[in-house]
């Protein structure tokens, strides 16, 4: 095998681009805008805090 390969996890919007996702989010009643929400939250509480590789986290690194 030439060249290298490198595994990338999913973004929000590549997940909620997938009709599987969707339909779990149907089921448990997840509401598209909930979702984005949590995420929000999420990496807004996460961006001050240090990565505990000791790199410097940005918002983006935090969303992920």
């Amino acid at each position: 095998m030439t060249g290298s390969m490198t595994m990338q996890e999913a973004t929000l919007e590549e997940m909620l681009a997938d009709p599987l996702v969707r339909l779990v989010m149907a089921r448990d009643g997840v509401e598209e805008a909930e979702l984005r929400g949590i995420v929000q939250r999420v990496a807004r509480a996460r961006a001050g805090r240090p990565r505990r590789d000791g790199a410097a986290r940005s918002l983006a690194d935090a969303a992920a």
